[in-house]
C-alpha cells in the first residue's frame, strides 16, 4: 500500500472478543485481554510507515470495570500498569515522538499505583506531535457528550450571549484536540457501536467490521482495513 493513497488521517478501533477467543481457548478471560494488549506495537509499525497520524482505541468503559468479577478487574488494571509503563520507555514510540493520549474516568477509578504508571506514560511524551495514540479508558461516549452540554451549561450561565455551535461542543468534548475519525474499525463479529463510542468524532466516519477476534487479527488485517476504506469514495452527502 503506497503513502499517497486515499488513506485515513485518524482511526479508531472497538477491539472485540477478547473474553470470547479466551473461552474458545479454555483460559481465563483476562489471558484474552492479555493477548489482545500485545497488538498495540505491530500496529504502530503500520501507521507509522503510512503516516497515519491518529490511532485511537476503546480500552474499557465505566461500565466494564464496575461489572466484570473483581479477579478480571484487577488482571486489568495490572495490564494497564505494565504497558503504560512499557510504553513509556519504548525507543519506537520516542524516535518517533509519538504522543500517548489517556482519555476517560480512569482518574477517578484507578488505584494509586495504576495512575502513576498512565501519567508517567502522558509525561513522557507530551511534547511530541508526530503521531499520536489515544486511549480511551473508563470511557462511555454518552457521558462525554453530558459532560460538555453540562459545561456549555455553565457558560452560558455566565455568558447570556453566548453562541452555541459545532465549534464550542467539539471544545468541550474530552476529545477537543483530536481531529474527526475517518476510519472506525470494529472486531469481533458483531456489527455495532459501543456506548456512544466517540460519539461527535464518528458522525462521518466510514465503518468497518471484521469477523475476526480481537487477538486473532494482526498487522494485515488492519492494513486490509485500510485498504478497503482507501477504494470507497467519501461523499460526505454531496
Amino acid at each position: 500500500m503506497k503513502k499517497n493513497k486515499n488513506l485515513p488521517a485518524h482511526i479508531a478501533i472497538i477491539p472485540d472478543g477478547n473474553r470470547r477467543w479466551a473461552k474458545k481457548h479454555e483460559l481465563n478471560a483476562w489471558l484474552g485481554h492479555k493477548k489482545g494488549a500485545e497488538k498495540t506495537e505491530k500496529l504502530l509499525d503500520v501507521i507509522i510507515e503510512l503516516n497515519i497520524r491518529h490511532l485511537s482505541f476503546w480500552g474499557s468503559s465505566e461500565e466494564n470495570l464496575r461489572k466484570r468479577p473483581a479477579q478480571e478487574v484487577k488482571f486489568l488494571l495490572n495490564l494497564f500498569k505494565e504497558k503504560f509503563l512499557e510504553m513509556s520507555e519504548n525507543r519506537k514510540i520516542h524516535d518517533n515522538k509519538v504522543k500517548i493520549n489517556i482519555l476517560g474516568n480512569w482518574q477517578k477509578q484507578f488505584p494509586e499505583d495504576v495512575k502513576a504508571s498512565l501519567y508517567k506514560a502522558i509525561d513522557s511524551t507530551k511534547n511530541y506531535n508526530d503521531y499520536y495514540l489515544n486511549f480511551f479508558i473508563a470511557y462511555s461516549g454518552t457521558g462525554e457528550i453530558l459532560d460538555a452540554i453540562q459545561r456549555i451549561a455553565k457558560k452560558a450561565r455566565k455568558n447570556f450571549l453566548l453562541k452555541v455551535d459545532k465549534r464550542l461542543l467539539k471544545e468541550c468534548l474530552l476529545t477537543f484536540e483530536l481531529p474527526p475519525v475517518d476510519l472506525m474499525i470494529r472486531t469481533g463479529g458483531e456489527p455495532h457501536l459501543s456506548d456512544g463510542f466517540m460519539m461527535w468524532d464518528t458522525s462521518d466516519a466510514q465503518l468497518y467490521f471484521s469477523e475476526k477476534l480481537w487477538p486473532d487479527c494482526d498487522e494485515n488485517d488492519f492494513r486490509e482495513a485500510i485498504e478497503d476504506y482507501s477504494n470507497r469514495n467519501r461523499r460526505f452527502g454531496k
